[in-house]
């Protein structure tokens, strides 16, 4: 039997919503699929367009890199892992101590973490919300310690103590995968600690203190000005729907947009001037294998992602010279000659072809490097 005394305490405090656990929850959703829009979240144009952490764009004033990691994930696995870790900790601290403060917290070990990150960790970009997760769970080690005499004993196991094998395994992952920032989680979790016995926590029936409660507005008018920061300064791969289903589905350290349209690019080049120096060189019987491969540099152009308006331009052209190489491919086969009619066709085609390919290298040099390409090579 549970103590009416107990069971009260159960009621009042479980039957407190956790709004803004699933603000913070879709928030970041919302964020990557934004992030998919402009190429994926593995690609470090986006990445860095977005608002990862990065001491050097800090040092350059990009304060709002302190707030906006913590709701961005690179890759699929770290959404879905950093996702289901909010989820299950993120309503218990939200129960415990209301809205206003919970979100106090869960930002402020966020920032925390960032921090952690930007002191030990100089050289590298960084992002995610296991800093604020790690923040959530110090709260909870720190909160069953404080109130260790007066909770209720169903409460005590789930609080204080009882968190600290997930947080001891979670640290241990943690050094064992270089690709982990440690730092965060460790700065994240000391910070929540510290916290929790700064900031009481919300007695059954009781209401959001207003010192609270203006503390919670100023940070979630933070978050909102830090990514209105984001929006104002974003210079990388434009939002396009074609970037979707491959920025959505990237694990790991998967290809990036960019890595993807560089090698689109590269076929086309390739393909292109393999088939004219066959045709050139009289060398027709091997046109059937060419026609192919020009048909799935088409293809891979048709499926290349969006990084600007300027280089869809750039690939719709390119587009254009690969069909009509296809197409003059074709008849050179069914003529089995070639002809006069043949060498003008092809010798406009190569006249587009130069053109687009010096209009792309003047695109790469004014605009290619917050993209991540560089001074394209011509083969």
């Amino acid at each position: 039997m549970i103590p009416d005394d107990h069971l009260d305490f159960l009621q009042a405090v479980w039957a407190r919503r956790s709004t803004y656990t699933y603000i913070f929850f879709a928030l970041n959703i919302l964020v990557f699929l934004l992030m998919a829009l402009a190429g994926g979240s593995t690609n470090g144009a986006t990445l860095m367009a977005f608002g990862v952490k990065s001491n050097a764009e800090i040092a350059k004033g990009q304060w709002w890199r302190f707030v906006t990691p913590i709701f961005i994930h690179i890759g699929l696995l770290h959404l879905f892992f950093n996702s289901y870790a909010l989820w299950i900790v993120g309503p218990q601290v939200e129960k415990l101590y209301g809205g206003g403060r919970f979100v106090i917290l869960y930002v402020l070990t966020g920032v925390a973490g960032v921090y952690g990150s930007y002191a030990y960790h100089p050289n590298t970009i960084s992002a995610g919300a296991s800093g604020a997760i790690f923040g959530l769970f110090g709260v909870l080690l720190a909160f069953g310690i404080r109130y260790r005499d007066s909770l209720p004993p169903f409460v005590k196991r789930a609080v204080g103590t009882g968190v600290l094998p997930v947080i001891v395994i979670n640290l241990i992952i943690g050094f064992t995968i270089p690709e982990i920032d440690n730092s965060a989680h460790i700065a994240g979790l000391l910070a929540g600690a510290a916290l929790a016995v700064v900031i009481p926590f919300q007695k059954p029936r009781d209401e959001t203190h207003a010192g609270f409660r203006s503390i919670q507005i100023a940070l979630l008018a933070m978050i909102a000005v830090c990514f209105y920061q984001v929006g104002v300064h974003y210079d990388g791969p434009r939002l396009s729907v074609r970037n979707l289903a491959r920025g959505l589905f990237q694990i790991g350290t998967t290809t990036s947009s960019t890595g993807d349209f560089i090698e689109a690019i590269n076929a086309a080049q390739k393909t292109f001037e393999d088939s004219t120096r066959q045709i050139e060189t009289g060398r027709l019987p091997d046109l059937t294998l060419t026609r192919a491969e020009i048909s799935k540099s088409i293809d891979r152009l048709r499926n290349a992602p969006s990084l600007a308006a300027r280089s869809d331009e750039l690939v719709g052209e390119l587009l254009r010279v690969m069909e009509e190489q296809y197409d003059l491919v074709g008849d050179i086969q069914q003529t089995r000659v070639f002809t006069l009619a043949h060498a003008q066709r092809l010798k406009a085609n190569i006249a587009r072809y130069e053109k687009m390919m010096d209009s792309f290298t003047k695109w790469v040099d004014s605009d290619g490097k917050k993209y991540g390409i560089h001074r394209y090579r011509r083969r």
